[in-house]
């Protein structure tokens, strides 16, 4: 009889570490897919500031450093996504969570120039590669949202007693969200 109860107890604890491990395979995944999709309207949005920042220049004089840092922050946006194989883990990502407040910065210096300036205003081309900028970074931003509500399940996931044993031995550790400056525009 007591090996019956034993043998019981064994089922039901792996029953539970599968359970387990499932679970948190299950949000992992949800995690890496919506990494992929931030970090796809990422490069998207990165595209289209590139382009807007290579006409912007010819609008600013030469001495005003706007155009450069972005282009600078832009290329650095990149370069961190490129260094991150993946949804970042706990203290990887702060390179691109620099990149991207700076961005946010960036981006409403460069709104504020085109507001500003009679010449940008009426240039159409400008203003079409502004509202093209305006619009991936609203989906950026989503995208960024989305991501971080997951990041936050997952890491909540593991905080549990029992995970918090279980996780470093199945290969599950906790991931960073993603900062955000203020929002643009």
């Amino acid at each position: 009889m007591n090996y019956i109860a034993a043998l019981a107890l064994l089922v039901a604890v792996m029953a539970w570490l599968v359970g387990e491990y499932m679970r948190l395979e299950h949000l992992k995944k949800r995690v890496e897919g919506a990494w992929s999709q931030w970090n796809h309207a990422t490069r998207r949005r990165n595209e289209r500031l590139g382009d807007f920042v290579t006409v912007l220049a010819s609008y600013i004089p030469k001495e005003d450093q706007l155009a450069r840092e972005m282009r600078r922050w832009v290329t650095d946006s990149g370069r961190a996504l490129d260094a991150l194989h993946g949804a970042p883990i706990q203290g990887s990502g702060t390179r691109l969570s620099e990149a991207e407040q700076r961005l946010q910065v960036m981006m409403r210096s460069s709104g504020r120039a085109v507001e500003t300036n009679a010449e940008m205003r009426a240039s159409v081309h400008l203003q079409e590669l502004y509202q093209a900028v305006a619009v991936s970074h609203l989906m950026q931003s989503a995208e960024t949202q989305h991501y971080n509500r997951l990041v936050h399940d997952y890491n909540a996931a593991l905080e549990t007693p029992m995970t918090r044993l279980l996780a470093p031995v199945l290969g599950f550790s906790a991931l960073e969200e993603i900062r955000q400056g203020r929002r643009f525009p």
